[in-house]
């Protein structure tokens, strides 16, 4: 390699790791949501700024006024191109600004105005409209890593008919997995004209006979339904069921208890499902022995006196997040939690009892001498396989542990043993040191070259 190819690559490498070391803009929009009651045929002029820190570079933004979409899976407000936007209750043609750009200096706030003209003949209901305030275009590259600002613009016409209905469009059952939550997945569409908050959906199990066996709720929705929109709300449901068949019922309603549609579908369980247990905590105390235990008794942890030095609330709960990869040759069972409200190692180990349930031992080939607890170490990126006592007639794992992060059942894990690397994280310097090393290195190189 010569010495133009070698100084070429250890630029590029200094100016990859400047540009991302490189602070950039975060913009603060003023005026970030526009809802408005109003008249056909009049103008509203509706203020707004834009500013970001004293400490920012200077940066040019982009205004884009785009239709109202929604994301189906959590409901987010989302643009749409003229071409997308071709709904009946669009205010995108209602809205004008001074300018589509703003150039701001360090420190700097700039105040402008939206204009939105209504039509005489807009309708009735809604009309509906985002605003995007993001980095423009500069060459640099920089500014597209700065913050955009989607603002939401909800009109409603006055003196006419709001129509606030939906329709469920679907409702599925997701898998059954013992010690997890079953998600009941409802896709409501907004059928009016006018959008609405709070939708709720309230599920509930049946049997054959058709008596009600369990139940859910979800919260309120906090974003706005649009009309023409769908929204996907994912319930868990943790009744315990037996093996059988079984009918959800979906009931979406607003908060004060108007019904907007209800349907029901069927799904089956081919073996007992066993819910996740309820989230426990107890304050641990240096001065004596401390038992944290669920209300069901699948987890209890018992902390001896003097494992902890202050006073810390600790709380157990399930895990519903799919798992690390497992050690090599190990399976992972369903049971599996994290035990938060302590920082680093416990000056005394404490000890778990864990209730194993039939999807644990059905991942050992039915064999409980197979299976032992295994802690994941968040920081480490590894997996610890436990030395595990085996309770076969009680269903139990019983192990100790001077730390937690998250703690599972494992078939088949060699004990004592560790592996198992995070996929998601490459350890390494600190992009700043690497920098720092390029930069020593070059000059080095540099001067020897003269």
């Amino acid at each position: 390699m010569n010495y133009r190819t070698t100084w070429s690559l250890l630029l590029a490498l200094l100016l990859m790791t400047a540009l991302a070391l490189t602070p950039v803009a975060a913009v603060k929009v003023e005026g970030a949501k526009i809802m408005l009651d109003v008249k056909p045929g009049t103008t509203y002029i509706f203020p707004m700024a834009v500013s970001i820190k004293s400490d920012d570079p200077a940066s040019e933004y982009a205004i884009d006024i785009l239709g109202f979409g929604q994301s189906p899976d959590a409901g987010s407000y989302l643009g749409l191109e003229p071409g997308q936007d071709t709904g009946a209750y669009s205010a995108r043609s209602f809205i004008t600004f001074p300018s589509s750009t703003i150039r701001l200096q360090p420190g700097e706030r700039k105040e402008f105005n939206a204009t939105i003209r209504i039509p005489k003949d807009v309708g009735v209901g809604g009309r509906y409209a985002v605003v995007l305030i993001h980095p423009a275009a500069t060459g640099t590259g920089q500014a597209s890593f700065a913050t955009a600002v989607l603002v939401p613009v909800m009109l409603t016409v006055e003196g006419t008919k709001l129509v606030e209905t939906g329709t469920i469009t679907g409702v599925s059952v997701g898998e059954v997995i013992a010690g997890k939550p079953i998600v009941v997945a409802t896709t409501l569409q907004n059928t009016g004209n006018h959008h609405y908050y709070g939708a709720i959906n309230q599920v509930s199990v049946r049997d054959p006979s058709g008596r009600e066996i369990g139940s859910a709720q979800s919260d309120p929705f906090a974003r706005a339904v649009i009309p023409g929109q769908s929204v996907r709300f994912e319930t868990p449901l943790t009744a315990g069921l037996p093996v059988g068949t079984y009918t959800v019922v979906s009931r979406m309603t607003l908060e004060n208890g108007t019904l907007l549609d209800e349907k029901s579908s069927t799904f089956s369980v081919q073996e007992e499902y066993i819910p996740p247990f309820e989230e426990a905590t107890a304050t641990v105390v240096p001065d004596r022995e401390t038992v944290l235990r669920t209300s069901g008794g699948e987890i209890t942890i018992t902390f001896p006196p003097g494992a902890v030095l202050a006073d810390a609330e600790v709380t157990v709960s399930p895990y519903a997040d799919t798992l690390p990869a497992p050690p090599s040759g190990a399976t992972a069972g369903t049971t599996a939690f994290t035990v938060d409200g302590l920082s680093g190692i416990l000056a005394k180990p404490a000890t778990m009892v864990v209730k194993y349930n039939p999807a644990d031992l059905q991942a050992a080939g039915g064999d409980a001498g197979k299976l032992s607890l295994a802690r994941w170490d968040r920081v480490d990126g590894k997996w610890t396989v436990l030395p595990t006592t085996v309770n076969a007639g009680a269903s139990t794992l019983t192990a100790s542990t001077d730390r937690f992060g998250i703690i599972a059942v494992m078939a088949g894990a060699k004990q004592g043993t560790s592996g198992g690397k995070s996929g998601g994280f490459l350890p390494g310097p600190h992009p700043a040191i690497m920098f720092g090393a390029l930069a020593i290195f070059a000059a080095v190189y540099l001067k020897r070259r003269r």
